[in-house]
């Protein structure tokens, strides 16, 4: 058995996180036995619900236990049903899946970690991971409105006083009124020119935030880091519909983690994505 082995596994909580956002809960441990793999931060899992196709989710979670969870928002066929999901209820989950956050010599960088909307899972995940190993970040959430925040509580209890969390909404209901780009630029203001190099952004969200962060980032030498999504059938490679032009890379297999020196070869990072046909489309 594999990582690419589906396993069915029963929902052992749900947590409520904001307007039609939940959380799930379920074991691994358990259905894997000795071929248990840990999953890290930034890998995803292929989620199946009875009657419904596989579709992909970025793990908001784990631990020692062999506790995984999902962050699902009710925006599809998919999404609803497992939305709708209650407790003791069964899945099929395929993973974990594809590459992670690289952490390399964080002690020595000032860290962020920026996202929006149900972006914020895999960052969960990863401030999680920071924390456990005493490292300072700062976490910027963006949503439209203050009803899509999400994991407010959660932060507020496991932020430790080395961290901080910042809040921005389109607007202005919570937090600082903007877009989560302009934030990020006007705190760069913070630092000095040469200090700019020792920053590494991790991100998640909205295509069109992550390629305007991307470009605040070239422009200032700062290390990126951008998970992205798209479409996909089998989670492993064979179905092309999340081909990026024009390297051929494929968002399950290569990624869905790229850094900056990837991003910019990829023509179509900010512009286009597949349909379920595989047809490009334009992202805007």
């Amino acid at each position: 058995m594999t990582e690419n082995t589906i396993r069915t596994v029963k929902v052992q909580k749900i947590i409520d996180e904001c307007k039609d956002v939940k959380t799930l809960v379920f074991n691994m441990k358990i259905s894997m036995n000795e071929n248990y793999i840990i999953p890290k931060p930034g890998q995803f899992v292929m989620v199946w619900v009875p009657g419904i196709d596989e579709v992909p989710m970025s793990l908001s979670g784990c631990d020692t236990d062999g506790n995984w969870s999902i962050t699902v928002k009710n925006v599809g066929e998919s999404t609803n049903a497992m939305y709708n999901l209650n407790i003791g209820d069964y899945i099929g989950v395929r993973g974990p899946l594809g590459n992670h956050f690289k952490l390399i010599n964080l002690s020595l960088k000032e860290i962020y970690l920026i996202g929006g909307g149900i972006g914020m899972a895999p960052l969960k995940f990863l401030s999680n991971q920071l924390t456990k190993m005493n490292i300072k970040h700062t976490i910027i959430e963006g949503v439209k409105i203050e009803n899509d925040i999400m994991f407010k509580d959660y932060f507020q209890e496991a932020i430790t006083s080395i961290s901080e969390v910042h809040y921005c909404t389109d607007d202005g209901s919570y937090g600082i009124k903007g877009v989560i780009s302009d934030i990020f630029k006007e705190m760069l203001n913070k630092f000095n020119k040469n200090d700019l190099s020792n920053l590494v952004v991790y991100s998640c969200g909205p295509e069109i935030m992550l390629y305007k962060l991307f470009q605040i980032c070239q422009e200032h030498k700062i290390e990126f880091y951008a998970s992205l999504e798209r479409i996909m059938r089998c989670g492993c490679g064979l179905c092309g519909l999340c081909t990026l032009d024009p390297l051929g890379l494929l968002v399950c297999k290569d990624g869905p983690i790229f850094n900056s020196d990837m991003l910019k070869k990829i023509e179509d990072f900010g512009k286009f994505k597949r349909d379920f046909t595989g047809y490009k489309i334009p992202l805007m």
